[in-house]
């Protein structure tokens, strides 16, 4: 099983999480266009280790979102 976002990012473990579930979504949503932008903008120049990186946030942010909207 892939690490949680709680796991990956301080800042939602710590701040994010204490939000309503809307707010929350909007954060994971956010986080999920903002790493796809760099993935896209940025492939010729990213290394290996940072596409996998933000690889793992999209995966994570896109699996809290499923818990969310489960709730």
């Amino acid at each position: 099983m892939s690490e949680s976002l709680s796991e990956i990012d301080s800042i939602y473990k710590d701040t994010i999480s204490k939000l309503p579930p809307k707010e929350r979504i909007a954060h994971c949503e956010h986080l999920i266009d903002k790493a796809q932008h760099n993935l896209m903008g940025n492939k010729t120049y990213m290394n290996e280790n940072l596409r996998e990186q933000l690889m793992k946030i999209i995966t994570a942010a896109q699996q809290e979102i499923k818990q969310l909207e489960k709730n």
